[in-house]
């Protein structure tokens, strides 16, 4: 019954394999993530071989992670600002020189600990870099009946090199040494850069002044603060991946001083999280059809409470290979359930900047958890520092359940239709409102006194979408002295922004308005009026 359902839920998700042009990128991401893990992983356990000190192999995790949190957010910006296709192949390109440049320094005896983390923050900068343009790319490529799917198959992607790479990295440096699984990393970034030479891009048109990276980072910044969406799935990521980083970071030491099996066994530790991250994904749709959301995530943060507990007290390795698969069974239901709420409520022109926000944030949480339970079992022992990871997944699940996540409508995530003004604003007022000048704008409303705290209601929560979508200032203010009339006021730092704030509603933002709008009382719609900056003369 079980392998029935595995199969029909595979059938369900590998639906985005059919677009040809998804199906080799997929294959170019898997590759990617495979240079990524055999790298980590090897980087790990030679960190190890230095008999470096618990701190300086958990760093490990820590190099890895923490570029992502620097450099994710820049890279979601260039992903949405710049022809994906020429920017991949940019840093593609510099993957394979840093990939080139760390065998080279292990064979004329250069590579020691300090220089392995400089090696490891690099590779993981330039796949910081690459991840949001990827990701989007292979979301844009299919249609959004597929989207699903396609970000099933993102996270299977992921996670079939985590299973692979880790074991296939143990076996390549116990048959052939590690100079030779540094250079298979130059061959997948390779596949990589094949993929994209056979993907025949199309160029987006946007009839809007183009934005720069410091505009698309204060806009992506913005929309994280004013939205509830971004900000509920920030804080539990940030919680549970804390919390959840000690198993990650502490596993070469599991390997090296629970078990005897050297490099391989640390393989297989990594392969088995990895094997049951890939079947969390498969069952995750036959899951959430019989499963709330957040009841199912709250059960796998039990779950992997107690195999942090579990794995600190044991020592055989069939064991702890089936609780590191139950563990990986729980850290997908986790994050790709965090992904998916996330992803469905985000509008396309956001996107991949959101993705590289949770991707900072997810990272930054990985390298900050990292650090800390290295100290930890640098004080307390490795043992003790997962059993204490352990107990603390139950108030982290508590917690949780005080930020519940839903599924994003379809409203909240389609374009909304142009506004008939829209290019009379483009056409005629672009040309009259100086550069970089701050633009205000009023809308006047009339509304009967036994609507008005619904009309409050409403257009409290329209400022907070005008705030999210590029308005630096909002207030909504009463007339003195008519008491029928309410005026709302908002700044924008250009023109050009004020039309992309525009170009930015969704339908479910339409639709919200228009509620607002019909509450108004008057034969004539509300008053609209722009205001733009006026400078001293001097």
């Amino acid at each position: 019954m079980a392998i029935e359902v595995l199969n029909n839920q595979t059938e369900k998700i590998k639906g985005a394999l059919s677009d040809t042009v998804f199906r080799r990128l997929w294959i170019g991401s898997v590759a990617i993530n495979l240079s990524l893990w055999i790298q980590s992983v090897t980087a790990a356990w030679l960190m190890v071989s230095y008999n470096a000190s618990p701190l300086m192999v958990a760093l490990i995790q820590t190099a890895s992670a923490l570029p992502s949190f620097l450099f994710a957010l820049p890279s979601g910006v260039m992903a949405d600002l710049m022809e994906r296709r020429r920017y991949l192949l940019i840093i593609l390109g510099i993957m394979i020189c840093f990939a080139i440049a760390l065998p080279l320094c292990a064979l004329l005896g250069i590579l020691g600990p300090w220089l392995l983390l400089l090696f490891t923050f690099a590779s993981g900068a330039v796949f910081a870099l690459q991840g949001p343009a990827w990701f989007s790319a292979q979301n844009d490529v299919v249609p959004r009946a597929m989207l699903p799917s396609a970000m099933a198959l993102t996270a299977v992607s992921y996670n079939v090199a985590r299973a692979i790479g880790p074991a296939l990295a143990g076996a390549a440096i116990s048959g052939f040494g590690v100079i030779w699984v540094f250079g298979l990393n130059v061959i997948l970034v390779g596949i990589g850069v094949g993929v994209l030479l056979l993907w025949k891009s199309q160029r987006r048109v946007n009839h809007l002044p183009a934005e720069n990276l410091a505009s698309g980072i204060a806009s992506a910044v913005r929309y994280a603060r004013h939205s509830p969406v971004m900000r509920r799935q920030i804080g539990r990521t940030i919680l549970f991946v804390c919390v959840a980083s000690s198993l990650w970071s502490l596993m070469p030491l599991i390997a090296a001083r629970q078990l005897t099996g050297g490099a391989n066994g640390y393989g297989f530790l990594l392969a088995s999280i990895g094997a049951g991250a890939v079947s969390g994904a498969l069952l995750q749709p036959y899951l959430k059809k019989r499963f709330e959301m957040n009841l199912m995530m709250a059960v796998c943060c039990a779950f992997y409470g107690a195999v942090c507990i579990v794995t600190s007290v044991t020592t055989n390795l069939p064991l702890l290979c089936f609780t590191m698969f139950c563990g990986g069974i729980a850290w997908i239901g986790v994050g790709n359930t965090n992904m998916l709420a996330l992803q469905s409520a985000m509008p396309p022109w956001i996107r991949a900047r959101s993705l590289a926000i949770y991707m900072m944030v997810f990272q930054g949480a990985m390298a900050l958890g990292s650090a800390l339970w290295g100290m930890v079992a640098n004080q307390t022992g490795v043992a003790a520092a997962l059993a204490i990871s352990g107990a603390l997944m139950l108030p982290v699940m508590l917690a949780m359940n005080r930020m519940p996540a839903r599924p994003g409508a379809d409203s909240e995530a389609t374009e909304g239709v142009m506004p008939d003004d829209q290019s009379v604003l483009i056409n005629e007022y672009t040309l009259l409102v100086p550069d970089n000048t701050a633009v205000a704008v009023e809308i006047t409303y009339h509304v009967r006194p036994e609507l008005r705290d619904e009309f409050l209601r409403q257009l409290h929560l329209i400022g907070s979408v005008r705030r999210r979508d590029g308005a630096s200032y909002w207030r909504a203010y009463r007339h003195l002295e008519r008491v029928d009339c309410y005026v709302e006021r908002f700044i924008v730092s250009s023109w050009a922004q004020y039309l992309r704030q525009r170009s930015r509603a969704t339908l479910a933002d339409q639709e919200a308005e228009q509620r607002l709008w019909s509450m108004h009382d008057g034969i004539e719609a509300p008053r609209v009026a722009h205001f733009v900056a006026a400078t001293h003369p001097d």
